[in-house]
């Protein structure tokens, strides 16, 4: 039995309209050649399945049971389709996300929520991990968008830059150091300081910034998280110097923040596999990431 796509349309399009002509229409062919689409079908099958009554078709009971199938057939291609143009037009798929702790918690889950209300068919998920995760995430594809440093590109990753940030120093309203607009590193030596460890890629680069400043805090507590960090100058434990866009998101009207001079800056960036073509929904998240950034960060 050798029934083709072809025969199935006309015989699905004649069912539905009720003559070879309509149907003919329907698929931009000739009456004739739906006729003979017709044909070649029953001739396949080995019944008959309409009769022909002037200009009309009347469908059998046997085309009618065929029909059955074909119309939940049809079903599965029609939301094949539909899926298929809902992606050619951005409007559905997945985006897999995910970021540095810090930005998780901020800015990029505000982005995310602003995309989401823009395109309500794409699903976005979002996780937070350290460089470290963030860089396996994408390595092994587990993840389409990774949100961290600059410095992770190698020959599987690209990282391209996204904005730049910088470290505030977070103290209570009633740290002397409050009234300075800008407070220079070398006024924190001997202070109580909570900080990131040492060993994490963000608290290396601040203790490197300290050290070049010949500063020598006290350190009395420390941390993983930037907001772990402000938490703890908020309950009175010292200071603390944290990323810009964490004091951004930071609540509180205990704690102040102020730049530092020197200034100590970092590029944050877009991290994504180049082994991997991009989908449709990723790119279009990626490009509106890069068209809201500024707004997002500048608060």
């Amino acid at each position: 039995m050798r029934i083709n796509l072809r025969q199935i349309e006309a015989f699905r399009a004649a069912m539905e309209f009720g003559s070879a002509t309509a149907a003919g229409e329907m698929l931009h062919i000739t009456q004739p050649a739906v006729s003979r689409l017709l044909a070649d079908l029953e001739s396949n099958v080995g019944f008959q399945l309409f009769e022909r009554r002037g200009r009309g078709l009347v469908p059998t009971q046997d085309a009618h049971s065929l029909y059955e199938e074909v119309r939940r057939s049809f079903v599965g291609l029609d939301r094949i389709g539909q899926v298929a143009t809902g992606i050619r037009e951005k409007a559905t798929g997945t985006v897999r996300v995910i970021a540095l702790s810090k930005y998780a918690d901020g800015f990029v889950a505000s982005i995310i929520g602003q995309f989401i209300r823009g395109n309500p068919g794409i699903m976005v998920e979002l996780e937070s991990s350290g460089t470290a995760g963030v860089v396996e995430g994408i390595s092994s594809q587990s993840y389409d968008v990774g949100i961290a440093s600059a410095t992770v590109s190698d020959g599987v990753i690209r990282a391209e830059p996204l904005f730049d940030t910088s470290v505030m120093l977070a103290m209570t309203e009633s740290d002397p150091l409050a009234r300075q607009k800008i407070v220079h590193l070398k006024a924190l030596d001997g202070r109580r300081m909570v900080v990131l460890p040492e060993d994490s890629e963000y608290g290396s680069v601040i203790w490197k910034a300290l050290r070049k400043e010949q500063v020598n805090p006290t350190v009395v507590g420390e941390a993983r998280t930037h907001a772990s960090l402000c938490k703890m100058v908020e309950a009175g434990a010292g200071i603390t110097l944290v990323d810009r866009t964490t004091a951004a998101d930071f609540v509180s009207g205990n704690i102040i923040f102020r730049p530092t001079a020197p200034a100590v800056t970092r590029n944050v960036a877009t991290i994504i596999n180049t082994r991997v073509a991009q989908s449709i929904a990723t790119n279009a998240f990626l490009e509106f990431l890069r068209n809201n950034i500024q707004d997002a960060v500048r608060r």
